[in-house]
């Protein structure tokens, strides 16, 4: 397969690179640019800002557009505006600036743009403790956006997943055409580890293209995805804010309400079809407990489980929205643990909600620092 991000300089070179020192944020930002990222909008907030130092710093070497906006309204607005020229598109945020997205987000459901969002989580609410972290913003991120719509939302166990899942995402959206949400928090974003990284396993993200003829924007299909026109054109492009008809046209018409209705869940249906030949839940370990985790809780979970000597299996969810229950039916009444850092163990709330899977004991810490291994390695036995 042809890969065009080979060209780009800046650690993107041919062949697989060992012992690379990055940051999560610095591993989202390369994982984008690898995937086939043509520019970045953001507003700076802690702890998502060092994502537009990176790519604003190294532009040029990545071949991107890294772009300051005034504010988290604008960045989202524009990078839908991008979206429709063809440029894939990245923005990023925490929860305070999420939270002015929601509008754009919505938008991008109703037009369906694919433009990849990531949420940089800090403990809140409001402002909360800006320079620490916490995974609190976890059904934030699954319910963005009001109205019925898809929505892709994952998040990576470890830097190195970082970069991989950012490129697959970005391709996820394109080949949806729908927003998406990489959930991180600072302990991801901030923390620095030794990876090693390839870009030729990353897949440049492409979309289902018009092949010619009249052109309509929303024509019915049977997965629910529409193929893309950008312009310079002759054909009529039209994105839509409003519910529409196949031509992008304003509708009130019931009948073509309930047909796009039924066109954006087939999409739903159509991206957990695609999923099931993905990798969606990581597995370390074998027998029993089985400890639930996810994001960068992940990496506290195994070095405690190194530390204390204590077999277990860790299950860590990449994709939570749509969530992969397919993945979850072995785990159903099974002696199984809930790590997360939460005071009101969303995780454990989804696993029982989307899964069935009800854990007999949730270990959370919410003080915006991360696990000590040595702590949790003996929680674990107690909860054993």
């Amino acid at each position: 397969m042809h890969h065009p991000q080979i060209g780009r300089k800046f650690l993107l070179e041919k062949g697989e690179r060992k012992g690379v020192l990055l940051t999560g944020n610095e591993a989202i930002a390369l994982g984008a640019v690898a995937g086939g990222l043509d520019i970045y909008l953001a507003y700076p907030m802690t702890p998502a800002t060092s994502i537009l130092h990176y790519l604003a710093a190294h532009d040029k070497e990545l071949g991107i557009v890294a772009v300051h906006p005034e504010n988290e309204i604008a960045v989202a607005n524009m990078a839908i505006g991008a979206a429709f020229a063809g440029a894939r598109t990245m923005v990023a945020s925490s929860g305070g600036g999420f939270s002015l997205m929601q509008e754009a987000f919505s938008l991008a459901g109703m037009a369906e743009a694919p433009v990849l969002f990531i949420l940089s989580s800090r403990p809140g609410p409001s402002t909360g403790v800006p320079t620490y972290t916490e995974q609190a913003d976890l059904k934030f991120a699954i319910s963005q956006g009001q109205g019925e719509f898809p929505r892709i939302v994952s998040s990576p166990g470890s830097v190195e997943e970082a970069f991989y899942l950012a490129a697959e995402m970005l391709g996820m959206v394109w080949k949806f055409q729908t927003p998406g949400v990489l959930l991180t928090e600072k302990h991801m974003a901030e923390s620095r580890k030794n990876v090693g990284i390839n870009v030729e396993k990353v897949t440049w993200a492409e979309p289902l293209l018009h092949k010619g003829g009249k052109y309509k924007r929303y024509v019915d299909t049977a997965s629910g995805v529409s193929p893309m026109l950008f312009p310079p054109s002759d054909e009529l492009i039209n994105w839509s804010s409003y519910e529409h008809d196949k031509l992008g046209v304003t509708t009130e018409n019931p009948e073509q309400i309930i047909r796009m209705h039924d066109k954006r869940r087939r999409k739903l249906e159509s991206i957990m079809k695609h999923m099931k030949g993905m990798r969606t839940v990581n597995v370390f370990g074998e027998g029993e407990p089985i400890i639930f985790t996810y994001g960068s809780t992940t990496m506290s979970v195994l070095e405690a489980l190194r530390y204390g000597n204590i077999k277990a299996r860790v299950v860590q969810p990449i994709y939570l929205e749509p969530f992969p229950v397919w993945e979850m039916e072995n785990y159903r009444g099974r002696e199984s643990m809930v790590v997360e850092q939460s005071s009101m163990g969303q995780f454990a709330s989804l696993l029982k909600e989307k899964a069935g899977v009800n854990a007999g004991a949730v270990i959370k810490r919410y003080d915006g620092r991360p696990f000590d291994p040595v702590e949790l390695a003996n929680a674990i036995r107690e909860g054993i």
